[in-house]
């Protein structure tokens, strides 16, 4: 029997929404996700190292730490480990806000701009939730569809440049300064002396495992997806997905 161009198109439409449940009119639904019940594991995980693990009582060397990291940046004042670390905490959530907000539209469980202005003072915790709850937007997005700031900025090859370079730095200004000493103090400083270098560096490991299903996703809305680039883009935390957004292809007009 002869397929007529209208039962052609309902078989696509049905495998597309096989191939992509969020595509569908079904609801999706993130308990029933098991990438997304990791990182649920990975919220509580960070929360755990927060409460039980960090050194307690260590505020006013926290507090401290801080304003030497603002007052005098690279200056050697700081061990250089923990100061590579911290700094690439603000670059993280750049990365993440411009794989999330082209897919940003019509998020039905969490809106996705406060989670990510968020995160660039309390990271994963303030990211999680919004990762574990979003709906996948799988689908092409045209560039003029998106807002001022995301059309211009976060798509932008001079952000994605600039982003690559100051993660390069930081990893070179690590390298650099990286001595037996500078470790053995930076796991000083884990261990006893700074709740913020404890959780801080739990933070960025989370965020850098976290990171592969936004780049997958935003690969896929491009159409470039591929399973092996996707994890070594992922697999050099903080540099690795800045030089995707350096390299992807722009989204259609």
């Amino acid at each position: 029997m002869t397929s007529t161009p209208n039962h052609r198109r309902s078989n696509a439409t049905a495998i597309r929404a096989s191939a992509d449940p969020a595509g569908s009119d079904a609801t999706y639904a993130p308990w029933q996700d098991p990438t997304r019940l990791g990182l649920v594991a990975l919220w509580l995980g960070l929360g755990s190292v927060a409460a039980l693990v960090a050194p307690k009582g260590t505020a006013d060397f926290d507090a401290g730490l801080v304003t030497t990291l603002v007052s005098a940046p690279f200056s050697g004042a700081v061990n250089p480990i923990f100061e590579a670390l911290f700094n690439s905490l603000g670059v993280v959530p750049a990365v993440y806000a411009a794989l999330l907000l082209p897919g940003a539209k019509d998020q039905p469980r969490i809106p996705t701009v406060p989670p990510l202005a968020a995160s660039f003072a309390l990271g994963f915790f303030a990211l999680g939730p919004y990762l574990i709850a979003r709906e996948p937007r799988t689908e092409p997005v045209a560039r003029s569809s998106l807002g001022w700031a995301t059309r211009t900025i976060f798509e932008s090859k001079v952000f994605a440049g600039f982003n690559a370079a100051f993660a390069a730095f930081l990893i070179t200004y690590a390298a650099a300064n990286f001595t037996s000493d500078a470790a053995e103090a930076f796991v000083a400083m884990w261990r006893d002396q700074s709740a913020l270098a404890c959780v801080s560096s739990c933070d960025l490991a989370v965020l850098s495992i976290a990171m592969y299903g936004a780049l997958a996703e935003d690969m896929r809305r491009r159409g470039c997806y591929d399973g092996a680039k996707a994890v070594a883009f992922c697999a050099v935390p903080v540099l690795g997905p800045c030089v995707y957004l350096l390299t992807r292809p722009l989204l259609p007009e």
